[in-house]
């Protein structure tokens, strides 16, 4: 029973590239944060995981700038000094690409995984959800 466990394919959060370990999350919403590389500013999006998909939920930044469309028909409201934009966007797998040089993190509850220390500066990472055996996520 005990194998069982162990064997047993669990849904997961994945990053992978090649030629590094993969960083495993449980299937449980979480940000990405990141330093807008022409404002300076922190911004973040909140992931949730649907099906074998992840939904973009929402979008948090200071200002409207670089790269944020002006206008949507999606709910935009301010909360904690952030504007947040509803997006509701789903993906069966997306591409992040890694840099020390804009803080590239992930935070699922309490836990902070530095993307930039666990990939290299400049690495593009996969992020997808996948069924794994729990022996493979030590």
């Amino acid at each position: 029973m005990l194998l069982f466990v162990f064997v047993y394919p669990f849904k997961q959060v994945v990053f992978e590239a090649e030629g590094y370990d993969n960083l495993y999350l449980s299937p449980d919403s979480f940000e990405l944060h990141w330093v807008h590389s022409i404002e300076k500013e922190e911004w973040f999006e909140v992931y949730e995981v649907v099906d074998d998909g992840l939904l973009l939920a929402t979008s948090h930044f200071k200002t409207f700038g670089a790269g944020v469309p002006a206008t949507s028909d999606k709910e935009t409201y301010l909360e904690d000094g952030y504007v947040v934009y509803v997006i509701e966007n789903q993906y069966e797998d997306m591409h992040l690409n890694v840099s020390e040089n804009v803080d590239t993190k992930v935070i699922q509850g309490d836990d902070e995984y530095l993307l930039y220390e666990w990939f290299d500066s400049y690495v593009s990472v996969k992020i997808s959800i996948k069924r794994v055996p729990r022996i493979f996520r030590f």
